[in-house]
């Protein structure tokens, strides 16, 4: 199968930080018996023909009607064994995106699925349904929020059977709480004209966005706790600071905080963990630090500080150059979320999930590499 079309659309939507940062987001392009998609750990903006996975549609097809365990772990290892089955000759070493099964469901050709933050706004706000009928009437299907993997795809299945049954046609918009967008479409202009269509009407709905103007804080200080949190982080530990007028205004009480308080999508715990360590005193770093280790069992990502904003953590420029791209996602999304009825994070239940899902442990495994 010639993959231009599908390496051109890829390579466009990954490099627009509107659409999509670090390996999130995924692509596909399919005929009735194969279907070609994202690579798990690969990068849409770089991404070539040989970060594509050839799939046998039949086997994936196959997957839908099948008799897996109840139990989570014992589910996911058999549905993720029959997915691995799935791969055409050729492809037995490389590992298909999370969401092969679910871009397998569209009868259309070409699959794009981001997770822009406005759309996540909407997605991740309190109201999101209800707005988005209003803004895109019979346009849609939405997903309520649901665990990753087969268990999604299982539920978009009847979600698509459903409206195909209401409305006479196939879903070409399918809008996922606290996830993203997938778009189908059988040609690259539809993908783009559908798209645009959303963005457009999220856009006309916003009461504001982020003011990410650069703020000013006691830099003197602020080197010193970075310093401090780099060592309380790993013996190789490397901190950052951003401090804009946005996230001081987040940090200036743990009511402000509330917004940042819980994760808002799965990219967030991949690759800024599942929580944010937050403190009024700095001076008590080292303890707060600790308690949180205690608490969650691994180090925060991020440390956001009142009067100095959030610290970002890691082992490599990599890691926190990842993680404040996902972290400035964060507190867009929490803003956007404003105009679309206020924050909806995901549950708890949800994220411990995710945290220990050995797919999405996979991601975090390649970012660091």
């Amino acid at each position: 199968m010639d993959l231009t079309e599908l390496i051109k659309l890829s390579n466009d939507y990954g490099k627009n930080e509107d659409y999509v940062l670090a390996g999130g987001g995924n692509t596909s392009l399919k005929d009735d018996k194969e279907m070609y998609i994202k690579g798990s750990g690969t990068t849409l903006a770089t991404i070539t023909a040989d970060g594509f996975v050839g799939m046998d549609r039949a086997k994936l097809n196959a997957m839908m009607t099948a008799g897996y365990p109840q139990g989570d772990t014992e589910r996911e290892a058999a549905s993720l064994a029959d997915m691995m089955a799935a791969r055409l000759p050729g492809f037995e070493e490389k590992r298909p995106s999370v969401e092969t099964t679910l871009h397998n469901l569209f009868p259309f050709r070409l699959i794009l699925h981001v997770h822009p933050a406005l759309v996540n706004g909407l997605t991740c706000g309190q109201d999101g349904a209800t707005v988005a009928e209003e803004l895109l009437p019979g346009e849609f299907v939405w997903i309520p929020l649901s665990r990753p993997g087969y268990v999604l795809s299982l539920l978009c299945r009847k979600k698509l059977a459903e409206y195909k049954e209401k409305y006479g046609k196939e879903a070409q918009i399918l809008l996922l709480q606290n996830h993203g967008i997938f778009v189908a479409a059988d040609t690259r202009e539809e993908i783009d004209t559908l798209m645009n269509h959303v963005m457009e009407r999220l856009r006309s709905k916003l009461g504001r966005t982020p003011d990410f103007s650069e703020a000013s804080c006691d830099t003197k200080k602020a080197e010193s706790l970075k310093r401090e949190l780099a060592a309380l982080y790993s013996p190789n530990g490397k901190a950052d600071l951003i401090c804009n007028h946005e996230i001081l205004s987040l940090v200036a009480s743990k009511r402000a905080f509330a917004p940042l308080a819980a994760a808002f999508t799965p990219d967030h715990i991949v690759y800024c963990k599942a929580e944010f360590l937050y403190t009024e005193s700095p001076d008590l770093m080292d303890v707060k630090f600790r308690e949180f280790m205690d608490k969650n069992g691994y180090a925060p990502k991020v440390v956001c500080v009142k009067d100095f904003g959030a610290f970002i953590l890691g082992d490599t420029d990599k890691e926190i150059a990842t993680s404040k791209m996902l972290l400035l996602d964060a507190v867009k999304i929490a803003v956007y979320s404003e105009s679309f009825g206020g924050p909806l994070h995901m549950t708890p239940e949800l994220i411990d999930f995710i945290t220990n899902w050995e797919m999405e442990a996979y991601r975090q495994k390649v970012n660091k590499e």
